[in-house]
């Protein structure tokens, strides 16, 4: 199995297309035709954990951090990311990371924590549509325009092509009978009519969609098997989104908490010590909870839009706690603790579909790094 096998199959599940615009994804070192002897998976790809893929055989690092988000101008050791470089290349470790658009995945990073508390009812804190930086329109409106012999065989073309699917729903069509008019010129070999002749034609007007990503896929399969010389079909974005993309997640708790109870239950399920809180209300009843795996402080008022009664995430300021606070329950964990849970969901996903034809280990390396008082020696 080669690099480019595992990329592909990390793609279906998590778009890269998906992402925040400039963010770094897919493979990032290596060769995409190296064979895969073995896959790590982590949160950072560190040097310690580059040295852990040698030292288990593995040639892939899966990870959902990027090595670095800024251009390298130099590659000298010493330098922290310069020595990881380095140290890939020369072992022959290739590097494949899936940010910002495992962020924005339905079961991505924030889903994946708010399975780890508990959470039910879970679904997207933010739209996908609602974020300016994202690179792409989730949705598009796919129009055709066909007679009607011709209808069922457009609707396979288009389901076998990934169209036609909103949410857990497949085959999602729209038609209605209407008249097409036209005149074929020279040089054509029209299906109906004659040349130099107006034709007016009973046809039908088939509605679907199709995601961003596979919506070339799928007018090139409505052509392969439309009767038109000139098929005419319209696309166009839409501002719809499925609920299979958004930042952050939402979820209800199974019963009412303290805020005191909420923080035991995040410090315990999380592994950590370091939480720092700001509160709202001492006394309130919490019943659901917003996360946001990573740095997610500046979407406190997605939280609070939401009806969440508290929200997780990392990286406060001073003034945010102090407004936010106003508002909401505030709870800050590390970057690191808030998006630990991706080793292992990226672990289950690659041996559900890998089928153990590789080994595939989740980091004991990567490690955070902000420790609490409690856990120094």
């Amino acid at each position: 199995m080669k690099v480019a096998e595992v990329l592909n199959i990390l793609s279906k599940g998590i778009v890269p297309s998906v992402k925040w615009k400039n963010d770094p994804s897919g493979l990032l070192v290596g060769d995409m035709d190296d064979e895969v002897k073995g896959i790590i998976t982590a949160l950072n790809p560190t040097l310690e954990v580059a040295k852990e893929a040698k030292k288990k055989g593995c040639s892939l690092i899966v990870s959902h951090h990027p090595l670095f988000k800024k251009p390298v101008n130099n590659l000298v050791k010493g330098d922290y990311y310069s020595d990881i470089i380095r140290f890939l290349i020369s072992n022959d470790i290739s590097l494949i990371s899936f940010h910002t658009s495992y962020d924005l995945a339905k079961g991505g990073v924030s889903y994946l924590l708010a399975e780890a508390l508990g959470l039910v009812n879970i679904r997207p804190m933010i739209g996908i549509n609602e974020i300016a930086d994202v690179e792409v329109n989730e949705l598009y409106k796919i129009v055709i325009y066909t007679p009607e012999e011709a209808v069922t065989r457009i609707m396979k073309a288009v389901d076998s092509a990934g169209g036609a699917s909103v949410g857990n729903y497949d085959h999602c069509y729209f038609s209605s009978n209407g008249e097409g008019c036209f005149r074929p010129g020279e040089g054509t070999d029209p299906y109906i009519g004659k040349k130099g002749r107006i034709e007016k034609v009973a046809e039908v007007r088939i509605e679907t969609v199709a995601t961003a990503w596979n919506k070339d896929k799928v007018v090139s399969s409505v052509r392969s098997v439309h009767p038109y010389e000139e098929p005419v079909i319209d696309v166009y974005p839409i501002e719809n989104n499925s609920g299979n993309f958004g930042l952050g997640a939402v979820g209800e708790l199974k019963k009412k908490v303290t805020i005191r109870e909420l923080c035991k239950l995040i410090s315990e399920r999380l592994r950590t010590n370091t939480l720092r809180i700001a509160v709202k209300d001492n006394n309130a009843k919490i019943s659901s909870l917003a996360v946001c795996g990573g740095s997610g402080s500046s979407s406190w008022k997605c939280a609070l839009r939401s009806g969440a009664d508290a929200f997780l995430t990392s990286e406060f300021s001073h003034h945010l706690y102090q407004e936010a606070s106003k508002y909401i329950n505030i709870i800050d964990a590390t970057h690191h603790t808030t998006e630990q849970f991706v080793k292992n969901g990226l672990k289950v996903y690659l041996g559900s579909h890998l089928e153990e034809k590789c080994r595939i280990y989740e980091s004991a390396k990567d490690v955070d790094v902000v420790k609490s008082l409690t856990d120094l020696n």
